[in-house]
């Protein structure tokens, strides 16, 4: 089966996905999800557990650094 290109990668799939099957509970299709989509529920519905998986598997450290500040501040 050809993967549809819009689709998130499979690696990232089991590592963000699938511990959080909770956050897309509502979505049939989550295999489906694109990164984009994975990207927006996590910062949408995590927790700060699930934001520092992202950041760690898909985020450059200048863009955790930054977000690090942000949420030291507001938090």
């Amino acid at each position: 089966m050809e993967q549809n290109k819009t689709m998130i990668p499979d690696d990232l799939y089991q590592k963000l996905v699938v511990p959080r099957l909770h956050l897309w509970w509502w979505v049939q299709g989550r295999r489906a999800l694109s990164l984009e989509s994975v990207v927006e529920g996590i910062l949408s519905y995590g927790d700060m557990d699930d934001v520092k998986a992202l950041f760690a598997l898909i985020y450059w450290p200048q863009t955790v650094n930054f977000f690090s500040k942000v949420f030291a501040g507001h938090v």
